[in-house]
């Protein structure tokens, strides 16, 4: 089985995979003041509850009683690859792997064997978040395709369909845009961001709501179109990250793909590259 961990500035979501299917997922906040020890006793922690305890490699298999017969161990972790995009966490969490769960480790970069061309000007400014995307895409959908990744920021991820990642578009996130109306306003109240279902909004916090999230889809709706134009040929439109069902509902074009672990399936197939 394999561990996978996407870093990113505000979450880390990380993964088991048995083979090519995702067993378990678990999400945590991005803490740059925690130690290698507060995330490997976590890790250890997780594993523990899923069954997945190296330490269960060393003992030999027990004998199964009739009544175990239905309650085979749970097969155990092999190795693991780091997506991150926070360089104060990247070693942490590499050294919280191999401590605590003693396995190897792949951290990703632009240098490593992933599956498509980095066909920008600077491949070493590409996320690695943003490589496993356009690496999934390309790998599981075998078109011209569009990634757009909610997360702090929204990513917009162009991949042709001999595989090439020909760069993108980098906009202010959901959250982060909601963030900014009470930081940079006097008056404007803190956000919750839920949907709305009118594009005129009654009061301040539906105004506030209709700017972020249908204006959100518009730009999407516009960016993709002009995408496209740019491009010379349609796309296949995919998306992952939390708020993908939410836009998705206010898009006049919706995505042909809502794949919530795009970025864990793209390290994953970055992983059996390097084998």
């Amino acid at each position: 089985m394999l561990l996978v961990a996407d870093i990113g500035n505000t979450n880390i979501t990380v993964g088991v995979f048995d083979g090519e299917i995702l067993v378990n997922t678990w999400n945590l906040s991005s803490d740059k003041n925690k130690t290698e020890d507060e995330y490997g006793i976590f890790l250890k922690n997780i594993i523990d509850i899923a069954n997945l305890d190296m330490n269960e490699l060393q003992k030999p298999p027990a004998k199964q009683s009739s009544a175990s017969a239905f309650s085979t161990p749970a097969p155990h972790l092999k190795s693991a690859v780091i997506a991150s995009v926070v360089l104060p966490l990247t070693e942490k969490f590499k050294i919280a792997i191999e401590k605590y769960l003693k396995i190897p480790v792949l951290v990703i970069s632009h240098k490593t064997k992933n599956g498509i061309i980095l066909d920008v000007e600077s491949p070493r400014e590409v996320g690695c978040d943003r490589i496993a995307n356009a690496s999934a895409a390309h790998n599981l959908y075998k078109t011209p395709a569009v990634v757009v990744d909610f997360g702090t920021a929204t990513n917009f991820d162009v991949v042709t369909e001999d595989g090439r990642f020909t760069g993108g578009i980098i906009s202010p996130g959901i959250k982060m845009s909601s963030e900014a109306f009470s930081h940079f306003t006097n008056l404007l109240p803190k956000l919750k961001v839920e949907d709305i279902n009118s594009v005129v909004g009654k009061n301040t916090v539906e105004n506030m709501l209709s700017g972020i999230i249908i204006g959100h889809a518009a730009m999407i709706d516009g960016l993709i179109q002009r995408i496209e134009e740019e491009l010379g040929q349609p796309v296949t439109t995919i998306s992952t990250g939390g708020y993908s069902s939410m836009i998705n509902n206010h898009l006049k074009r919706p995505f042909d793909h809502i794949n919530p672990f795009l970025t864990l399936e793209g390290l994953r197939i970055i992983y059996e590259l390097n084998r």
